[in-house]
C-alpha cells in the first residue's frame, strides 16, 4: 500500500532518520557536499553564511515542521550555508538520493515544496525591498513580529499552539543583536537603537544572546508608530 504525503516534512519525519543535536553543533557547513535533507521535529535550527572575516551572518531560524538542506540536494552544488543547533533539537534526515527518488514518486510532496521555495524567495526578495524604503526600527519591528509569531507556535518548550494571539505572554528569541542586524541588513549600531526605543516602549527587553518581546501587540504598536 501505497502511502502519500502531503508534505516534504511529513514525509521526512515518516522516513527519515530522527537525530539528536546538542546546542551548538553544526549537521552542516558552508562549502560542504551534500549528502541530506533535513526537518526540524523540535528546537530550533540556525542558517547562515560565514564573512571572509569569520563573522556568521544570520539567514534564518527554521522551527518544527520547516525543512532545509534541500537546496544542494536539488541542484548537486556545495552547501551554500551552514546549520547549527540554536538548543537541544530533534531532526529528521534522509540522504539526497532518497529525497529526489521520493519526490519524483510523490507529485503533490514536489509542488508543496516548490510552493515552500516560492514563499521564501518572495520573502527574501521583500527584506531587499524594505532595505532601501524602510527605516531601520521598522524593519526591526517587523522582523520582531515574524519571529514572535513562529516560535509561538513551534516553542521548544511549549506544545505548539493552534493559532497565534498578539497579545500572549512573553515570547524569548535566542538571537543576538548582532545576529538580527545581520539579517535585517543594518549596522549593529542602527540595530541597538532601534532596539532601545522599544524597550522604552516596554515591548522587549534584551540579554545575552537573547531578545525577549513582551506582547506582539506591542512591537507591532511601536512599529508601526516608526512607519
Amino acid at each position: 500500500m501505497t502511502v502519500e504525503y502531503a508534505s516534504v516534512s511529513e514525509l521526512l519525519a515518516a522516513r527519515g532518520t530522527k537525530v539528536q543535536v546538542r546546542v551548538g553543533e553544526s549537521l552542516f557547513r558552508e562549502g560542504d557536499a551534500s549528502t541530506s535533507v533535513y526537518s526540524c521535529l523540535f528546537g530550533r535550527i540556525k542558517i547562515f553564511v560565514t564573512t571572509p572575516a569569520t563573522r556568521d551572518l544570520l539567514l534564518g531560524v527554521k522551527t518544527p515542521g520547516q525543512v532545509f538542506g534541500e537546496l544542494s540536494a536539488l541542484d548537486g552544488r556545495p552547501r551554500s550555508a551552514g546549520a547549527t543547533a540554536m538548543e537541544l533539537s530533534v531532526v529528521a534526515c534522509m540522504s539526497s538520493d532518497q529525497f529526489l527518488d521520493s519526490l519524483r514518486s510523490a507529485p503533490v510532496v514536489a509542488v508543496e515544496l516548490l510552493r515552500a521555495m516560492s514563499e521564501h524567495l518572495r520573502r527574501s526578495n521583500a527584506r531587499i525591498g524594505a532595505r532601501d524604503s524602510e527605516s531601520t526600527t521598522v524593519r526591526v519591528g517587523h522582523l520582531l513580529v515574524e519571529l514572535g509569531e513562529k516560535f509561538q507556535r513551534h516553542g521548544a518548550s511549549t506544545p505548539p499552539m493552534s493559532s497565534v494571539s498578539l497579545i500572549a505572554p512573553s515570547v524569548d528569541l535566542p538571537i543576538s543583536q548582532d545576529e538580527l542586524a545581520s539579517w535585517i541588513g543594518a549596522s549593529r549600531e542602527a540595530t541597538a537603537r532601534s532596539l532601545a526605543i522599544f524597550r522604552r516602549a516596554g515591548a522587549v527587553s534584551t540579554g545575552r544572546q537573547r531578545i525577549t518581546l513582551h506582547g506582539l501587540d506591542r512591537v507591532l504598536a511601536v512599529t508601526m508608530e516608526a512607519s
